[in-house]
């Protein structure tokens, strides 16, 4: 049995780098400390800018703090709509790689833009969902949005491991 759980084995490694990242990111980000200076100026920027565009889209959005409303519709964007627990998912599966850190910078950089990115174009469709289609807001917005979100981010980081990591050399 303990020739499956050796440190040194760089699949252990990875595994045991994954587990005690996630573990610790999410830990740091239920602070209130890391809410006051992360998660709640997330949500204020995903406000704002989703109520930017969405004034773009010819909806006339407003927004109070966290608090987005069109015609008909309003939502409070917290900091667990910011998709930055997924980030964090993502931010473990880069470091626990086994990957240069150039590499892992590269990774980094794509993963979190793509990942906020696709995160905004969730909470701008919601908006859409919730003032035209209310009955399946819930649906989308726990269920959908959330699965496609955690998908793209396994692709992204694929594309990351093909793209921008090199194979070691034995």
């Amino acid at each position: 049995m303990e020739q499956y759980f050796d440190v040194r084995k760089p699949v252990v490694r990875a595994y045991a780098t994954f587990l005690v990242c996630i573990v610790l990111l999410y830990t740091l980000l239920r602070t209130n400390v890391m809410r006051e200076i992360i998660g709640q100026p997330l949500a204020l920027a995903f406000a704002v800018v989703s109520g930017f565009i969405l004034n773009l889209l010819s909806l006339q959005a407003t927004t109070s703090g966290t608090i987005l409303r069109i015609e008909g519709f309003a939502a409070q964007i917290d900091d667990v709509c910011t998709g930055i627990f997924v980030v964090a998912i993502y931010l473990s599966a880069v470091l626990a790689y086994p990957s240069r850190v150039k590499e892992k910078l590269k990774g980094l950089l794509l993963g979190v833009s793509v990942i906020l990115t696709l995160n905004l174009i969730r909470v701008v469709s919601l908006m859409y969902i919730g003032r035209f289609f209310p009955s399946f807001f819930e649906t989308a917005h726990l269920l959908v949005w959330q699965s496609l979100i955690i998908f793209f981010a396994l692709l992204v980081w694929l594309y990351w491991t093909a793209r921008f990591v090199s194979v070691p050399k034995h």
